[in-house]
């Protein structure tokens, strides 16, 4: 199942040698013999919701669990430290901010000698700094 998964599932779409070793790390991690003893947790360290495979045979019991489940995961489900979420959201955020001032349009203006980039971080800095 593991070789299935990551070499035949994903093969192709893993370009990248460190994600290639992280996706089979993660699938060593979460496909493996334990997974057949019945009400085996997934990661038993994660308590808001219980990442277990469910007890039944209809396909309406796995589609309510599928539906409780959590809409994104907290990084403790991966193995990860809790502020790995924070981490992403100011990467991303400090991205989104790179990208609008890099739109901005270049012409210089009689501001007083500051350039829009400039005008848009001041702007920007005053607005979500305290």
């Amino acid at each position: 199942m593991q070789y299935m998964v990551c070499e035949v599932q994903y093969g192709g779409r893993i370009t990248d040698a460190l994600d290639r070793e992280l996706m089979n790390c993660y699938t060593a991690l979460w496909i493996n013999e334990n997974i057949f003893t019945p009400g085996y947790n997934f990661m038993a360290s994660v308590t808001e919701f219980i990442y277990q495979i469910p007890d039944a045979q209809e396909h309406t019991k796995y589609m309510e669990y599928i539906n409780e489940m959590p809409g994104s995961d907290n990084p403790p489900i991966f193995g990860l430290h809790p502020n790995a979420d924070l981490t992403c959201s100011l990467k991303d955020s400090l991205n989104m901010i790179n990208t609008m001032l890099d739109t901005q349009p270049k012409d210089s203006g009689g501001s007083g000698g500051k350039s829009k980039e400039e005008e848009v971080r001041d702007k920007i800095e005053k607005d979500l700094l305290p």
